[in-house]
């Protein structure tokens, strides 16, 4: 089903959240490649991933040329025009590898600055903060529940890894820990949430003020795994 995009993407989109996800995940910050970011995926291929916005053809071409140097490279692409991405992959020797996920943004001022509070009280929670990197966990009687991670960099609240453990689930974890995560970020300026959800997420995240703003999809070389 086609997204109804229904807010602009924000300027500096695409080298904030690269910036803000590599800060959440420990990758080092990221290099240019044709004057779009690139990651080194540290902890899973140890070789690289490439990112653009809405890529014209030559930049396509240019960035699949990289992805395809090693079946362990990946680009991904924001876009709000899937199909057309559905049809230069394979043009420049690249396959779609997952195309069910969602750049989501925010306006932090929408959201609520107060720290959460969980109603059972045999859940807890704990917030720790490694300069713009804060990490919330929730535990029940000594066993993590849930847990996420934010950094802030510059305006922008970079959201990522909120999940809570499958025996957990249905409980509100996820909405608490993004509450929990959103209030501390309020000790750093900021203007614009981001995160990136996938199908089943942005029910949550829609509930929670968020909007849809791209698609995002993940390509690799033909021949990879």
């Amino acid at each position: 089903m086609a997204i109804d995009y229904t807010r602009d993407v924000p300027e500096d989109l695409l080298p904030a959240w690269v910036a803000g996800w590599s800060a959440c995940r420990g990758y080092s910050p990221a290099k240019e490649e044709a004057g779009h970011p690139a990651i080194v995926l540290s902890d899973k291929t140890g070789d690289w991933e490439y990112f653009a916005y809405e890529p014209d053809e030559d930049e396509f071409a240019n960035l699949a040329a990289q992805t395809a140097q090693s079946p362990k490279r990946m680009f991904t692409v924001l876009t709000r025009h899937p199909q057309r991405i559905h049809e230069l992959a394979p043009k420049y020797g690249l396959r779609v590898h997952h195309s069910d996920q969602s750049m989501m943004v925010t306006d932090m001022s929408d959201q609520d600055s107060e720290d959460p509070w969980y109603r059972d009280p045999d859940f807890k929670t704990e917030v720790v903060r490694d300069g713009n990197v804060h990490r919330a966990r929730v535990t029940y009687q000594g066993e993590e529940a849930a847990h996420g991670v934010v950094a802030v960099v510059d305006s922008f609240a970079v959201f990522d890894h909120i999940e809570t453990k499958e025996k957990y689930r249905r409980r509100g974890l996820a909405t608490h820990v993004m509450r929990a995560l959103i209030a501390s970020t309020f000790e750093h300026i900021v203007e614009t949430g981001l995160l990136i959800a996938s199908h089943d997420g942005r029910m949550l995240y829609n509930h929670l003020g968020w909007d849809t703003v791209c698609d995002v999809m993940i390509l690799k070389p033909v021949d990879a795994p």
